[in-house]
């Protein structure tokens, strides 16, 4: 038996082990892709490290464009419990900590500005990277075919959980 189709992603897990992303869709359906990570193993702590996140997430509103990377589907980084290690750990002040947390609260994105960087999410391969997921490419994203990142973006609302996991 065929499994169901997949109109509506109801959330998303990344498995970073498996270099999978699992999307799980309205009405028990589910997309299987393939994944390129960043160049650092572990998770991400600060701009500039070159490491994917861990944790829970959420989409950030709709897939745009993009002229390197085809598409590009944000994701609301870094989240409260970043934003709470951070601090714990003397990364970011409070001031940095209380603005990201406003954000959320808000329904807006973080800044994407702060010392644990930004500008995070799903995206293609675009034309400098065909073929090349079973390489480590990215600088913190999640890297799908641009036909992976197609399927996704069209079935993914924003405000879609996100579970990353290493």
């Amino acid at each position: 038996m065929a499994p169901p189709p997949c109109a509506r992603v109801e959330r998303i897990e990344v498995r970073k082990s498996e270099r999978r992303l699992v999307a799980q869709c309205a009405g028990g359906g589910r997309l299987e892709l393939a994944i390129a990570l960043s160049r650092e193993t572990g998770p991400k702590l600060r701009r500039g490290d070159e490491r994917t996140p861990e944790g829970e997430y959420r989409t950030f509103g709709r897939a745009r464009p993009s002229r390197r990377f085809h598409l590009f589907l944000p994701l609301a980084y870094p989240s409260d419990a970043d934003a709470e290690r951070a601090f714990a750990a003397g990364r970011i002040g409070a001031a940095e900590r209380d603005e990201i947390a406003a954000a959320h609260r808000a329904g807006r994105l973080p800044p994407q500005t702060t010392a644990l960087g930004g500008w995070l999410g799903f995206h293609g391969e675009g034309p400098r990277w065909q073929g090349d997921l079973d390489l480590d490419w990215t600088e913190g994203c999640f890297a799908l075919t641009d036909e992976g990142i197609d399927a996704l973006a069209e079935r993914t609302p924003p405000g879609t959980p996100v579970r990353i996991v290493p």
